[in-house]
Order: structure tokens, then C-alpha cells, then sequence
């Protein structure tokens, strides 16, 4: 009996750890089979094609109060991820647009880039809110005979002469870095033919953009005196501190005294004489200070 109950036990032990190496099996092939499901739904994943918009995109150089047409834009796609803010995604919002500042090539075409649909066609749709455009009468010289195209950054000199018998012209700087609109009525992307063909034949003049304040100095100072443009570096805007120049300060500047350098006189070399006997024969020789022969 003692051997058929350890006979029996064994038996059961063994089909304890059959049944538990059964599960483990069975544990791992489930393991298994939820890896490689994970696996395989990352790959299908990877390979499906990522959701992509339609980004409308400058094709050239987009300029202020220049009307948008469909062959200035092109469509690109981006992921949803990288989309900026404030960009069209359907190039009918766009065309019919004024830019109120210029748009590069292959740049995004930004809602605030644009003007307003309500503000029309023309200058007054590229001038921002709180902003003023002014025209001033130039002559070719004072509009840097040609040089000067919208787009460009200028200083406005203003030279008048006070009341008085006594008294004499002065030029000061009176805006500085000032943004041109125009230029005899063309403005930015038009040639003079298309300018005179859209608003006829004008006289000479820049139209500055400049702010309520700068617009009265400007009106106040072509009433008094002459009106001369310096054109400047588009990308140097900063303002300097200036003082002005007058009659006096250009004759001092040209009456200055002028630096003459003088030669500096050559080192006389003072020598001495010495008397050397060499074979019977007195010679006389010239030594410097420091024993060199002087030549």
C-alpha cells in the first residue's frame, strides 16, 4: 500500500508540472503573438501615408498695392503639425489681395500680410491703421535723380531760412529711416509706363509713409523751406542724433586750418679726425662718436 501511495503521488506531481510548463507555454506563445501584433500595427502605421494640407505659397516677389493673380501663388503639402498660423489653404481667399508689406518668394502668404478685402485697391489698402501716406513735391535732384524707387528708406532735410536780414539757411534732418510708398506715382512692381496708364501723368513727388504727427512736420516744412531726400540702406534704420549745419559751420569746415607735416631735418653725423701711421706713412681718418668710420 506504502508503495502504490508513493507511486501515486508521483504521478500527480508530475502532471502538476506538466500542466504548469502547459500554461507557461502557453503564457509565452500569448506574449509573443501580442508583441508581434504590436510590432506589426507600428509598421502599418509607419507605411500609411501621413494627413497632409494644401498651404498656399508666394511663387515671386509679392509688393505693396500690387494686386495678387492666381500665377503670383502655388500650393505645397504639410502635415497638419507644421502648419503656421494665419495661412491660407485655398488660393481663391488670396487672389484679388493687396499686400500691405512685401512677400518674399516661396514664403507663406499670411492673413496679416494682406490688406483688408473692406479697405479697396490702391495705396490707401497698403497704408496701416494709425499711419498716414503724404506726398512731397521733389525735384529730380532732390529725388536722387532717379535712384530713388518705392520700397527704399529715406531722410528728410529741410533747409530754411529764418526771418530777419541777419538771418542765414539752415539744414536740419527732420524725419529719418522713412519708408517710400511711391515715387512720381509708381509704386512697388510698376514701371513708369504703368504708373502714368493707371493714374496719367503726375507731377515729380515722393509719397512718404510716415505717422499723423510726421505728416504735419512735413506739410508745415514744405511750406517754409526746401525739401531735400538722402536715401539710406534698407536694412540701416536706426536714427542718429543730429544738430543741423548752417552757413558758419561749412565755413569753418572749409576754413579750416589745414595740417602741414614737416620733414623732420636729417641727423647731421659729426666725425673727428685721427692720425694713423701704418708702414711709415701718416694717414688721416673720420670716426664717429661710436669708433665707425664715416663714410
Amino acid at each position: 500500500m506504502a508503495r502504490d501511495s508513493s507511486g501515486g503521488s508521483g504521478a500527480l506531481r508530475a502532471l502538476i508540472f506538466l500542466a504548469m510548463a502547459v500554461a507557461m507555454g502557453a503564457g509565452s506563445l500569448i506574449a509573443l503573438y501580442q508583441l508581434i501584433t504590436e510590432y506589426q500595427l507600428r509598421i502599418d502605421e509607419a507605411k500609411r501615408p501621413e494627413d497632409v494640407v494644401m498651404v498656399i505659397v508666394a511663387a515671386r516677389d509679392l509688393y505693396q498695392g500690387v494686386t495678387i493673380t492666381e500665377e503670383d501663388l502655388y500650393a505645397v503639402q504639410i502635415p497638419p503639425k507644421y502648419l503656421p498660423e494665419g495661412v491660407f489653404l485655398s488660393p481663391e481667399h488670396v487672389v484679388g489681395r493687396i499686400p500691405r508689406e512685401r512677400i518674399l518668394a516661396n514664403e507663406f502668404v499670411r492673413a496679416d500680410r494682406l490688406a483688408d478685402p473692406e479697405s479697396g485697391v490702391g495705396l490707401n489698402a497698403v497704408i496701416p491703421r494709425g499711419m498716414r501716406a503724404i506726398s512731397v513735391g521733389v525735384s529730380d535732384g532732390a529725388a536722387l535723380s532717379g535712384f530713388l524707387n518705392p520700397g527704399n528708406y529715406v531722410d528728410v532735410l529741410v533747409t530754411i531760412t529764418p526771418d530777419g536780414s541777419d538771418a542765414k539757411p539752415k539744414t536740419d534732418t527732420l524725419l529719418q529711416a522713412i519708408f517710400v510708398l511711391g515715387v512720381n506715382s509708381r509704386m512697388q512692381k510698376e514701371s513708369a509706363q504703368d504708373a502714368q496708364t493707371v493714374r496719367g501723368r503726375q507731377r515729380p513727388s515722393v509719397t512718404l509713409l510716415v505717422t499723423a504727427d510726421q505728416a504735419e512736420q512735413v506739410a508745415h516744412a514744405e511750406n517754409l523751406g526746401d525739401i531735400v531726400l538722402s536715401l539710406r540702406n534698407d536694412l540701416d534704420v536706426n536714427v542718429s542724433a543730429l544738430e543741423g549745419v548752417d552757413v558758419d559751420d561749412l565755413r569753418r569746415k572749409i576754413e579750416a586750418p589745414k595740417v602741414v607735416r614737416r620733414a623732420r631735418p636729417k641727423k647731421v653725423k659729426r666725425c673727428r679726425e685721427f692720425s694713423v701711421i701704418q708702414g711709415g706713412e701718416k694717414k688721416i681718418i673720420l670716426v664717429d662718436a661710436n669708433g665707425v668710420p664715416c663714410e
